[in-house]
């Protein structure tokens, strides 16, 4: 009986919402102050929801349920309601995720979601004060890189941990939200706060000055075998003991959170105007030199690198190394201007195309000549312009062919790492590796012709255009990355946690 009576009036809901069926199809998926960047990174394959798209099948229960509880609910801001929804359709139908949300919102909408500006603020400074109360040396350090504010707290506060548990996990902590609430999440993320700072140590102070990398710490330590996440929640939930009598809980009870929160409201409706809640993506910078960059001169071609980077290089400037316009095309010349940069972006311009293309490689080692192969997996081709793509690594077996010093074809071997990603010599430069012994990106010693094909590991599908394997190359820049802050290169490993939790 109150399953028909579920369906009947989620029917009711879509029929006062989407009178014809070709409106679901012309309605977007609702952010409600999650972001634009957050959502498209939601609908296209975060790691936790599969590590795949979500099918339009998905995204349009989505949708729908999203502007049910915008229009039947009243809901204009709550950004970690997309995310909760997603989760709920996962495993119950579109009636009792839209049943489940209401009840959330009708029981005490704070109690379960921040569903204003105001709120999430409030929820913000509370998370922050429970930090220094519970865990004051952990505090301290994320205060440091600005953690605690609300831009910083955004894995927590707006996306409800899918960015970085794995999914099971984050899937257990949405079972103990239902019942809990918003305790839930306050008690969990400063326990696993404390934990990753604990686990991470002096790491933190030698290499992380922003909350992005801190994240990434987090995430790298969640996801290794160094967590377990039974014994994480009984941390989390652990009592203090005198003579094995229970005394009291280490986090405070929910009674305590709750007036925390309210006590807060005040100083969130008085400093709403001054605190941003959300940090959309910034284009890379440009040191502007003798020679001006031209084919990353474009700050949306920019914005696509930011994004795609490690997050301690999402903040840099590109600074030109080489641009065969003025140091000429020669291979030799390419790897001189490269000897002193560890991490470089390589774009060439590709000629007689119906309109401007632009690609290129991202490499995470030194250019130089070595046909036995280097690079890791962090490396990745790219397509610039038109239309922007990243095509990263993953790992999987690879049959690959080498090179000798006489550019003759060495036995085929196979490898099941990532260490032969970029293979170069004094012939040829090339980032990817196919199971003839192609490339993913390839040019000549001259810098005048590329090629490319499927690479094993990339997938680099149509990095060019339908069909085009060979073709030929105009201008060739590489740059290399300066922090904003000192105007100083970047050429130290950048991936702080590297090592860490293998």
């Amino acid at each position: 009986m109150k399953v028909r009576i579920l369906e009947h009036g989620w029917d009711l809901v879509l029929k006062s919402l989407f009178p014809d069926k070709t409106d679901i199809e012309r309605a977007d998926v609702l952010d409600f102050g999650l972001g634009h960047e957050n959502i498209m990174s939601l609908i296209h394959g975060d790691v936790v929801h599969g590590g795949v798209a979500i099918p339009d099948g998905g995204i349009q229960s989505l949708t729908m349920v999203l502007h049910a509880a915008r229009d039947s609910l009243g809901i204009e801001f709550c950004p970690l309601l997309p995310d909760i929804a997603c989760l709920l359709l996962s495993f119950m139908p579109e009636s009792y995720a839209y049943a489940t949300i209401r009840q959330m919102v009708v029981d005490d909408s704070s109690y379960f979601l921040a569903v204003s500006r105001v709120q999430h603020l409030a929820w913000c400074k509370t998370f922050s004060d429970l930090m220094r109360r519970c865990f004051p040396q952990t505090a301290v350090v994320m205060e440091q890189i600005g953690v605690l504010t609300p831009v910083g707290l955004e894995p927590i506060l707006k996306r409800f941990f899918v960015t970085l548990l794995r999914r099971k996990h984050v899937l257990r902590i949405m079972d103990i939200f239902t019942g809990e609430g918003a305790h839930a999440i306050f008690r969990i993320g400063t326990t696993l706060c404390c934990l990753s700072h604990a686990h991470l140590g002096e790491s933190i102070r030698k290499n992380c000055d922003n909350a992005t990398i801190f994240w990434e710490g987090v995430r790298r330590f969640a996801h290794s075998k160094h967590f377990q996440f039974d014994i994480f929640l009984n941390q989390a939930y652990a009592v203090t003991k005198t003579f094995k009598v229970i005394t009291r809980p280490v986090f405070p009870r929910p009674e305590f959170v709750a007036r925390l929160i309210s006590n807060n409201e005040p100083w969130a409706e008085a400093n709403q105007s001054n605190l941003p809640t959300h940090a959309d993506k910034k284009s890379l910078g440009l040191v502007e030199g003798e020679v001006p960059i031209e084919l990353a001169k474009d700050s949306a071609g920019r914005l696509s690198l930011a994004l795609w980077l490690p997050p301690v290089l999402q903040s840099t400037k590109l600074e030109l190394i080489y641009s065969s316009n003025y140091h000429g095309r020669s291979i030799e010349m390419f790897y001189r201007c490269c000897s002193s940069s560890k991490h470089t972006i390589t774009t060439m311009e590709v000629l007689d195309m119906n309109e401007p293309t632009v690609i290129g490689m991202y490499a995470t080692q030194t250019w130089h000549n070595n046909p036995d192969g280097y690079g890791d997996g962090g490396c990745f081709l790219f397509r610039l312009n038109p239309m922007p793509e990243c095509f990263r690594y993953k790992s999987e077996e690879m049959r690959i062919t080498s090179f000798d010093e006489d550019g003759e074809d060495a036995p085929p071997t196979h490898v099941n790492d990532a260490g032969q990603l970029m293979i170069s010599s004094d012939s040829f430069i090339s980032m990817g590796v196919g199971e003839d012994g192609a490339s993913g990106l390839r040019l000549n010693e001259d810098l005048t012709r590329g090629s490319t094909s499927h690479s094993i590991g990339f997938g680099n599908r149509e990095l060019v255009g339908k069909g085009i394997e060979v073709f030929e190359v105009g201008l060739v820049e590489v740059y290399r990355f300066v922090r904003e802050v000192d105007n100083r290169p970047v050429d130290g490993d950048v991936d702080p946690w590297k090592g860490m939790f293998d």
